[in-house]
């Protein structure tokens, strides 16, 4: 199919509700998926973190001297963002597997429309999880500050876009679940755990360290959502962040309105 049959009409926003409801009946029937959001803040924070925290006290960051926990509760905020990504790659994974963004995008739903209303459910789940991490960050004193730790997250819903975007771009090329589990293993994972989400970034770290740290975007973007949540608000950091997410959304409405169309994978 040629993609230019779509460029040239468009139901408006309506689209935006169309897809967003879809994705908004996805997720709240999706109980395995809500299973395992609920057990990733208990299993990273519940455990893991207050674990560490018997035998990490504080931490000194940006001149702060801040209680370990605190400090790797933002770290895993901004972790269940990247999470969020292989969300989104299944959803759109569904869609072109079966036809259905060819459907959408010949019913005049547009490419940034479709991004708009995709974005429903990672945000929902980025909202569920980091809801919990907070129940049980006032438990164990792990929140800095509840007005800042808010403000962060919002924030993070906006940076959340960048890793929306990323998983859909990555989807158009791509045709099984198998690709995609493996292209998860080979680039979540890198990403998750060579940004300073749980240790702070050393002075003078390791050559290979340097490296992975300073080419992941996670790095900048937990940069900036930390600047927020213990009221520095590092003009820089942030905008970093937000520079990177609309570069990102652009680059991925591009590739859609490009990609060949088809009503099943060949």
């Amino acid at each position: 199919m040629n993609p230019s049959t779509f460029r040239n009409h468009s139901l408006g926003l309506k689209s935006i509700l169309i897809v967003a409801n879809n994705e908004w009946r996805a997720f709240t029937t999706n109980k395995g998926v809500l299973v395992s959001m609920l057990m990733q803040p208990v299993m990273m924070y519940g455990l893991l973190v207050l674990a560490l925290s018997t035998n990490i006290s504080s931490v000194k960051y940006a001149g702060h001297v801040i209680p370990y926990n605190q400090y790797a509760l933002v770290g895993i905020l901004a972790f269940f963002m990247t999470t969020q990504m292989s969300q989104a790659m299944y959803r759109a994974t569904v869609d072109k597997q079966y036809g259905l963004l060819a459907i959408k995008f010949l019913n005049g739903v547009q490419p940034w429309q479709y991004l708009c209303g995709m974005s429903l459910f990672p945000s929902l789940g980025f909202i569920f999880q980091s809801i919990i991490l907070f129940i049980l960050g006032i438990l164990s004193s792990g929140i800095y500050n509840v007005v800042y730790y808010f403000i962060a997250l919002i924030f993070a819903l906006i940076i959340l876009e960048f890793w929306s975007s990323l998983g859909i771009l990555i989807s158009t090329k791509i045709s099984s679940y198998q690709k995609r589990d493996l292209i998860i293993t080979l680039v979540f994972i890198p990403v998750s755990y060579a940004a300073p989400t749980l240790y702070v970034l050393p002075h003078h770290p390791p050559l290979l360290l340097k490296m992975l740290t300073s080419i992941n975007p996670l790095t900048y973007q937990l940069s900036a959502i930390r600047s927020i949540a213990y009221g520095n608000f590092n003009i820089a950091s942030i905008g970093i962040g937000v520079l990177i997410t609309i570069v990102m959304i652009v680059a991925t409405q591009i590739i859609l309105n490009r990609m060949q169309l088809t009503l099943s994978e060949r």
